[in-house]
């Protein structure tokens, strides 16, 4: 793998956990993919890219002032599409942090032998676990989603500052949407805060699937419903839905853990916060 990444987590990267949040993970692997477009001969001035389909891996912690490197590759693809791997690593311990497998369209063809140059393969610790990463099957609409027994997460707009220089919602602007929503789904909204309760949630993996581009001004709805629920995990389905249309413009998956915010560590889901996430199992749900 090739460097195509550096730097260290802000302080205004972190979240009530306390830790990099999810959004500014998938925004530093964006702009660290372009420098791997770079190296295979499409540079920005030329073309850009946009990402369909992304699976990652939330291996460990990084909390601020955490130094990272982002090394990456590709996996496979031919003309502008391809297959990409990016891997953030801890550049204090070398431990990695997170792991991603993305597919993106670009704007031009990807060079034949850019395939064999920045080949790698996709490592065991990045494989998907919990979630998988096959071809998506028709989603939903909005009404037929509440209709199922998802409920609704976030209401809102994307807002100018979150989109490209093309007028479209960067990639990290979906799993925004999902994070901004959860909340309302603990307890259905109704319970305390993470702080008060002490037990808040840390991503394991997680599944984003690009459908249709986001553009400023665009009304965008998140409805979520329980997929599964373990001894210590969660695993949710959300979908995204054009707030005029109702039809679907993108969707996530996610796998999380119950986590003690003063130990640091995953534990078994309170009794309290069980009786109200069982209320929200949905059947059949999945991507």
């Amino acid at each position: 793998m090739i460097v195509i990444g550096r730097g260290s987590v802000q302080q205004e990267e972190c979240d009530v956990m306390g830790h990099m949040n999810v959004r500014h993970y998938v925004a530093r692997v964006t702009d660290a993919l372009a420098w791997l477009l770079l190296e295979a001969g499409l540079p920005p001035s030329r073309a850009g890219f946009a990402v369909q389909d992304q699976h990652i891996r939330f291996l460990r912690e990084m909390s601020p002032g955490t130094p990272f490197t982002i090394l990456g590759g590709l996996v496979a693809g031919e003309g502008p599409r391809a297959r990409c791997f990016a891997e953030i690593r801890n550049s204090a311990t070398g431990d990695a942090a997170a792991t991603f497998v993305t597919d993106i369209l670009c704007a031009a063809a990807v060079p034949r032998e850019a395939f064999a140059r920045l080949h790698v393969e996709v490592p065991a610790h990045a494989a998907p676990r919990g979630l998988p990463f096959g071809p998506a099957r028709p989603l939903p609409d909005r009404a037929t989603a509440l209709a199922i027994g998802l409920a609704e997460a976030y209401r809102g707009a994307v807002r100018a500052d979150e989109c490209n220089r093309d007028g479209v919602m960067r990639p990290d602007g979906v799993i925004a949407r999902v994070w901004d929503g959860v909340p309302n789904l603990r307890n259905r909204g109704t319970g305390l805060g993470v702080k008060e309760e002490g037990v808040g949630g840390a991503a394991l993996e997680y599944r984003l699937l690009h459908l249709a581009p986001l553009r400023a001004g665009q009304l965008v709805t998140v409805t979520s419903g329980l997929r599964a629920l373990g001894d210590k995990t969660s695993t949710w389905t959300h979908l995204l839905h054009d707030g005029e249309t109702g039809v679907p413009v993108a969707a996530a998956e996610a796998v999380g853990v119950a986590f003690d915010l003063k130990a640091r560590k995953a534990i078994a889901i309170p009794a309290a916060q069980r009786a109200a996430l069982e209320a929200l199992l949905v059947p059949g749900l999945g991507l």
